[in-house]
């Protein structure tokens, strides 16, 4: 029991870890402008691989989950962040219209956590065997380089990010389905794993401080074909090398981090919330320019955390857990309790 307890709580500090470097990573992308970021390029390298691996360790075929918790969660604030686009950023198009074939900046990843999920039962056939497991994880690997040779994909549909994140998702649903809570704590907490994993991510580290000038930050973004920034140095050895520093990090975090519960424990089972309304406050702070009026430099980084810190603080609080669980079972759940108060009250709607 004790094991279960501890693995729930490492996921769960995993993921508010997650959450904030992801608020993080856009919070840094207001100043991309002025320099290149060796912080920004080591986020990049592991923070939404190590979350897809998340998602599919607790991912589950749910039918009517998909369809109120993920479906109901992305129309709503698909239209919600087009809407505020055009209404309070200003932002006009030519022919403005309200899509859900191409998702909405960081609704990608709600839209291919959709798509992810329901391949699971697939996912289940094909991995009844530990050799069948094997096998699919590494032709999902295979799929993930080879699809960069295919120009035609990219944002529409999220189809680029779908497959080249899917090797994430298809690990941690295997790791689920394969061992046990017990074995893969066992292994995270072996000494020499921790090494080998903090060494290669310290020499990752270091790589990184003398050559992120060489760098193309959408090598990360994994949107782009080889063809349409071959001149920035992208190619299949650079997305293997890619996968293999991000499956390293995050082999190292997961050996690391604390398995009990921790002050910080609760962000873990909000991250939802965080995730889909960090980014009104991130689009806009850009909007508005506000950190052209920062000095560049350490005052620009503390800020940079300090608003991170803030936006992961306040929608986690239970004030914002109106997606916690899904928009319509939350609304739903809120207005049942509403016309209860009413009617307890006297008052009819």
């Amino acid at each position: 029991m004790q094991s279960t307890q501890s693995r729930e709580y490492l996921f769960d500090n995993l993921k508010a870890l997650l959450i904030f470097l992801v608020v993080f990573g856009h919070a840094i992308e207001l100043i991309l402008w002025r320099r290149p970021s060796i912080a920004y390029s080591f986020i990049y390298l592991f923070h939404m691989p190590l979350f897809i691996f998340c998602s599919g360790y607790f991912a589950s075929y749910r039918p009517k989950k998909i369809l109120t918790r993920l479906i109901g969660t992305y129309v709503i604030f698909q239209v919600l962040y087009l809407l505020f686009d055009h209404f309070v950023l200003s932002v006009y198009y030519y022919d403005f219209l309200i899509q859900f074939s191409t998702p909405y900046w960081i609704m990608w990843y709600l839209f291919a956590l959709i798509v992810w999920t329901l391949l699971v039962p697939l996912l289940d056939v094909l991995t009844n065997t530990r050799k069948n497991t094997i096998l699919t994880i590494c032709g999902a690997v295979l799929l993930g380089v080879v699809s960069g040779f295919d120009d035609t994909l990219g944002y529409y549909m999220s189809l680029a990010r779908i497959v080249y994140f899917f090797p994430f998702f298809v690990a941690g649903f295997c790791v689920k389905k394969a061992f046990s809570a017990e074995a893969v704590s066992r292994a995270l907490s072996k000494w020499y794993v921790r090494c080998a994993a903090g060494l290669l991510t310290a020499l990752i580290l270091l790589w990184l401080f003398f050559y992120n000038y060489t760098v193309d930050i959408r090598w990360f973004w994994g949107a782009f074909s080889y063809e349409r920034i071959a001149y920035f140095g992208y190619s299949h050895t650079v997305r293997i090398l890619i996968y293999l520093a991000g499956a390293v990090i995050s082999l190292f975090l997961l050996s690391v981090l604390p398995r009990r519960r921790m002050f910080f424990s609760y962000i873990g089972t909000r991250t939802m919330s965080i995730f889909l309304l960090h980014g009104f406050v991130i689009r806009l702070l850009g909007h508005h320019s506000v950190l052209s009026f920062i000095p560049d430099g350490f005052v620009t980084n503390l800020f940079l955390v300090a608003i991170s810190i803030v936006m992961v603080g306040v929608f986690s609080s239970p004030l914002f857990q109106l997606t916690d669980g899904g928009v319509l079972p939350a609304l739903w759940k809120r207005l049942r309790r509403s016309r209860s108060d009413q009617a307890r009250s006297g008052v009819t709607l």
